[in-house]
């Protein structure tokens, strides 16, 4: 089987609208040279605002899904192993137009005279004077998805049912979000390209209802059959890979690493994963190959390049069915269990290192679990049928 489709859409929320917000509709007040005693009478200056901007004759997002799979069925088991993927084109980003020149803030000639050895503001410095980021709304932009979908199903016979569904996947793209902001100076096919923030390569989910064989009634006993038969386990178990991530970084002497708009990212010297056997709790991934970018540089480490701690729950349910004298009426009592196996499964990190002004990483929580899914959640129920 195969299919190809193409689909327009509209971003989410209104773009038109949010321009709503410039003036002359909306202001930002900015006051200068007052202190608390003459705040209420101060009538400062009106400005410089952001903007927000739409330009030109944009296209309409588009994707492009396309499917191939085969199917086969073995007995009452079907399987089927397709791939499946997507193109789209035209994705709404903000790209700011009036960012300030790129390490403009290190140039002696923008010292701020009332202040020696400081820059002036950045409204002082940006391109199109009297006027905060100027962020324009283009449709521009590209995201990918690829993946290999495998899927086994059966149907319920001799009181078992399953289906097993695995998925190896990879998404890129530019921006994870509409109205996401791509990077002022630098092509955004080389600063912002990546795994997209719901990238997870691998998903495997397994569901299963199984009823017990009957052995009270094998047996051929009154009292073994009410306490042994019409028992049934059933449940759904996943893996999955984590969310992806970008490890940032703070600095113990608030030092300006870019002098612009846009922010460093670290510099990464070495792989960051670790093996399995390598990790603990303190230490999820590498945190040693990682380095304070130099002043005047904007760091060599790409957008989510880590993988958080994944999913391995199994959540289980155990039921009895007790007949009151025909088919229709009957009692049904049912156990649920919800991380059955309480396996810890943590959910967060510490990513954000903190370096010192000789470039040592001082944070020792760095590459540390800060958080953790539920503990195992039992419950039960007793219902009357009739």
């Amino acid at each position: 089987r195969g299919g190809f489709g193409m689909f327009k859409d509209r971003p989410q929320g209104n773009p038109t609208f949010y321009t709503n917000g410039n003036p002359p509709v909306a202001y930002t007040p900015t006051l200068y040279y007052g202190h608390l005693d003459t705040y209420a009478q101060s009538g400062g200056a009106v400005g410089p605002s952001n903007l927000i901007t739409l330009l030109g004759n944009n296209k309409h997002a588009t994707v492009m899904n396309y499917s191939f799979g085969i199917q086969h069925q073995v007995w009452n088991t079907t399987i089927d192993v397709s791939y499946v993927g997507s193109l789209s084109r035209h994705l709404i980003a903000r790209r700011n137009l009036n960012r300030i020149p790129m390490f403009a803030r290190f140039d002696p000639a923008n010292q701020d005279p009332t202040n020696p050895g400081k820059p002036l503001p950045d409204n002082f410095l940006r391109p199109y004077r009297g006027f905060g980021d100027i962020n324009l709304q283009e449709f521009a932009y590209t995201s990918n998805y690829n993946s290999l979908q495998v899927a086994v199903n059966r149907r319920f016979t001799r009181g078992l049912q399953f289906g097993i569904a695995y998925t190896y996947s990879k998404t890129l793209g530019i921006i994870s979000d509409d109205y996401g902001s791509v990077s002022p100076y630098f092509p955004p096919r080389k600063r912002n390209y990546g795994p997209l923030a719901w990238d997870r390569p691998n998903v495997f989910v397994f569901n299963y209802i199984y009823e017990l064989p009957k052995l009270g009634q094998r047996l051929g006993s009154r009292v073994a059959s009410w306490i042994f038969d019409n028992w049934q386990v059933s449940g759904l178990t996943t893996f999955m890979t984590g969310a992806p991530f970008t490890p940032g970084f703070s600095t113990t002497d608030g030092a300006d690493i870019t002098g612009s708009t846009e922010g460093a990212r670290m510099d990464i010297v070495g792989k960051p994963e670790l093996p399995k056997s390598q990790r603990s709790f303190y230490r999820f991934f590498d945190t040693s190959v990682f380095r304070r970018p130099a002043k005047g540089t904007f760091g060599n480490m790409g957008p989510n390049i880590l993988y958080g701690p994944g999913v391995n729950n199994w959540d289980i349910a155990v039921s009895k069915r007790i007949p009151l004298g025909s088919e229709q009426r009957y009692i049904q009592f049912r156990s649920e269990f919800f991380n059955a196996w309480n396996h810890t499964q943590f959910s967060s990190l510490d990513t954000t290192a903190r370096f010192d002004p000789a470039g040592n990483q001082v944070n020792p929580n760095f590459g540390a679990f800060t958080g953790a899914r539920d503990a195992r959640i039992i419950q039960f129920s007793l219902r009357l049928m009739f």
